[in-house]
């Protein structure tokens, strides 16, 4: 069924938004999925905090004619989505490829993220960074080892001493 103007309008302001306002997007291969599976998919990615919608191409063109979005991006053809989010770009990343493990139907195309255009292989590849919580927790802990180890060796020396005090205490009782 064809837009009326008003919805051209109405989608072009919401992809110019889109491109404006968010950190990053994906944009996916959307012709061989089926409801079933964008029903599961738009579920998961609310959980992260980030959205699916199918594009409208010619309009999706013009919105990034209007942004300064990289000149790559604008190549597109075919059915697309777009994947787009505001925080950590590795959680939608991996629901795209755990999704094209399952199904075969979900690709990603390309991407941007932070004004830096991303090929499919890069897409994938930020699906094997983790999280940036498991990030933080990493580093937190890398942080905390060399006074985990001070605080083990300063108390090991006392704990050693206690140790042979009790020892030559019981052999005398």
């Amino acid at each position: 069924m064809a837009k009326t103007r008003s919805q051209k309008t109405e989608l072009l302001n919401k992809y110019k938004e889109i491109l404006k306002n968010k950190t990053g997007y994906f944009l996916v291969n959307s012709d061989k999925t089926d409801t079933v599976t964008v029903s599961k998919l738009k579920m998961e990615l609310k959980n992260v905090n980030a959205n699916y919608t199918v594009l409208k191409n010619t309009l999706f063109k013009v919105a990034l004619q209007d942004s300064d979005q990289p000149l790559e991006i604008q190549e597109i053809d075919g059915p697309t989505a777009i994947i787009y989010f505001d925080e950590d770009p590795t959680a939608p990343a991996k629901l795209i490829k755990e999704m094209q493990k399952e199904t075969d139907l979900l690709n990603a195309k390309s991407g941007v993220y932070e004004g830096l255009f991303l090929t499919e292989q890069e897409v994938m590849q930020l699906a094997e960074i983790p999280t940036k919580e498991v990030l933080l927790a990493q580093l937190v802990g890398t942080l905390n080892a060399p006074l985990s180890g001070f605080v083990n060796a300063a108390t090991g020396n006392i704990r050693g001493l206690t140790m042979v005090l009790k020892g030559i205490s019981e052999k005398d009782a």
